[in-house]
């Protein structure tokens, strides 16, 4: 079996061929696969324009990974694939180790793993354990995101299968020599006269060769056929010997749409959206998938777990959140547009109602703190991002109170990430700006650091003393 060759990179990151361990052509030949089967699920952006590599150029496509003649680029997407033996996995920069490091260690690529994966979990609420993570990493394995999933998915399979297997009634027609269940006449009426002796009939048997358990299988033998880690070929191998009566099927999508969750097979959901985030296929075509994995948008990947964070935060103070996915944080910015017009209504991430005001938030899963050519540290926001903000409190704030016109100038918040090489100087910080109208501009860092050691449960003290004044400063709304 040819080796496999392991790619790991952060968002934005670049690596030259001479500094991975495999064959050039077959890494060239594998990413831009990747980007073929993954294409449909991104944005079609314009070809590079900061490419300056020769006309060798093999693939300037912005798929996953941009793909070079001499080197690959990864862009804002992390997470994982495998290519027959080539596995990418992207992480994001904010974990990245301590800059001038000359070579990261296999400890630090672990903590971004864990990072990422706690991060995903608190995002999506995939339930992940954190022992199972814990006991992972005391292992001292090679880091590596599909073999973790991949664990995860065996070993919340394994502990629901020893509580017993999933049975559903399946409807079944077969031959019978005495009559039960339903007779199916349409058939009995045909046969010829030396099978009259048997009964055509349709019954209900309650089995384990159901869609639930079939995909299951499917998912373990594929798994088997990627993993390397002997920890994984242990748990799959009692995987395979406890599905050995279960047909095999090859995964297509539809297999995975049409299996319903029920109080009956409540239990096995958790391995099922691991196997359906690991082994479905992008679309029908009745073949196994050739790219196995997932990725994710960093920037909408932030905003959602920020959201869970302020939902917590809202929860325990009191307050309520609503989100850019609830109807009541729409406001018309126009009253009137030409019929041909098209303008999309302004949506803040956030907003936090109070008892006497609210505060508008966004996350920007963007670096602020930058380093100019003297070494010097310097803050720099973008003007497009201080516009934003500046017309979500003007809409926000506007009130007709008695045929007159009221703003209320209601705070926002501008929420990006920090850690120890990202965004450090703010993490300690509130930064507040005044517009010229008078209204309040605060940015706030949450802390990602807790992300890769602490309890995943404790939001970050910091980040709450911080909001808790902005929200101190917050005034009352008036009456309508």
């Amino acid at each position: 079996m040819p080796r496999l060759t392991i790619i790991t990179l952060y968002e934005h990151e670049e690596k030259k061929y001479r500094d991975i361990t495999g064959d050039k052509k077959t890494i060239q030949e594998a990413l831009i696969e990747l980007n073929r089967k993954f294409k449909r699920d991104f944005k079609k952006l314009d070809k590079s324009k900061d490419n300056s590599d020769t006309e060798d150029t093999i693939d300037e496509s912005k798929g996953v990974v941009e793909v070079y003649a001499n080197k690959i680029k990864a862009r804002h997407y992390v997470g994982f694939a495998a290519v027959g033996n080539v596995f990418l996995q992207i992480l994001p920069k904010v974990f990245k180790p301590k800059k001038g490091q000359t070579q990261e260690t296999q400890e630090d690529t672990w903590r971004s793993i864990l990072a990422f994966i706690r991060m995903l979990n608190i995002a999506y609420g995939l339930k992940i354990e954190d022992h199972d993570l814990a006991y992972l990493h005391g292992r001292k394995l090679n880091p590596n995101l599909y073999e973790v999933f991949i664990y995860l998915f065996a070993k919340s399979l394994w502990k629901e299968i020893q509580s017993g297997y999933h049975r559903e009634y399946v409807e079944v027609h077969r031959e019978e020599k005495f009559l039960r269940g339903k007779l199916l006449m349409s058939r009995q009426i045909r046969k010829l006269p030396h099978r009259l002796n048997t009964f055509s009939v349709e019954v209900h048997e309650l089995i384990e060769d159901n869609l639930l358990n079939r995909i299951f299988y499917a998912s373990v033998r594929e798994a088997m056929r990627k993993t390397t880690w002997g920890i994984n070929r242990k748990l799959l191998g009692e995987l395979m010997l406890a599905f050995d009566g279960v047909t095999q099927i090859h995964l297509r999508a539809e297999h995975f749409e049409r299996v319903h969750f029920t109080r009956l097979n409540e239990r096995f959901r958790k391995p099922f959206e691991m196997a359906k985030l690991l082994f479905m296929p992008a679309s029908g075509k009745g073949r196994s998938r050739e790219v196995s994995g997932f990725f994710v948008d960093m920037n909408k990947l932030f905003e959602l777990y920020i959201a869970r964070v302020l939902s917590r935060y809202a929860g325990e103070n009191g307050y309520e959140l609503t989100t850019n996915k609830d109807l009541e944080n729409s406001k018309r910015l126009f009253n009137n547009k030409p019929s041909k017009a098209s303008f999309k209504n302004q949506y803040p991430d956030y907003i936090l109602n109070l008892n006497r005001g609210l505060v508008i938030l966004d996350a920007k899963y963007t670096e602020l703190v930058k380093i100019n050519k003297k070494g010097e540290t310097k803050i720099e926001l973008r003007p497009d991002i201080a516009r934003q903000l500046y017309v979500y409190s003007r809409i926000w704030g506007y009130h007709r109170i008695s045929r007159n016109e009221v703003d209320s100038k209601p705070p926002s918040v501008i929420v990006v990430p920090a850690s120890l090489t990202y965004n450090q100087e703010l993490s300690e910080k509130l930064l507040e700006f005044e517009f010229f109208d008078g209204r309040k501009l605060y940015i706030i860092a949450y802390n990602m650091e807790h992300l890769k050691t602490k309890n995943v449960s404790d939001m970050g003290e910091k980040f709450k003393e911080i909001l808790d004044k902005v929200i101190s400063r917050t005034t009352a709304l008036p009456e309508s």
